[in-house]
C-alpha cells in the first residue's frame, strides 16, 4: 500500500496535544494522526450505512412506534437498578 503525504491545519494547542498523546505512545505524530483519520472514517462510513439502513427500512414500512421503544428503554433501565 503506498502512501501519501497530506497535510493538516491545526491550532497550536491541538498540535501539542497530538504531540503529548504521540510521545506518551512513543510513536510519530504522522502515526497518531493517520491512526485518527482512519478510526474517524471507519466510524462515519458505520453511521452513513446504518442511517441509509434506517432509511430503507422506513422507506420499506419497517418501524417502531416511539412508545414501544421507550417501552423497552424503561425496561432495560429498571432491570439496570435492581
Amino acid at each position: 500500500m503506498s502512501l501519501k503525504a497530506t497535510s493538516v491545519r491545526l491550532d497550536d494547542k491541538t498540535l501539542a496535544r497530538v504531540g503529548q498523546m504521540a510521545e506518551a505512545m512513543d510513536r510519530p505524530r504522522a502515526w497518531l494522526m493517520a491512526e485518527a483519520i482512519k478510526q474517524y472514517v471507519a466510524r462515519e462510513e458505520w453511521f452513513i450505512r446504518e442511517v441509509e439502513q434506517g432509511v430503507k427500512s422506513a422507506d420499506e414500512g419497517r418501524l417502531v412506534s416511539h412508545s414501544d421503544i421507550k417501552a423497552k428503554w424503561e425496561a432495560r433501565r429498571a432491570a439496570q437498578m435492581d
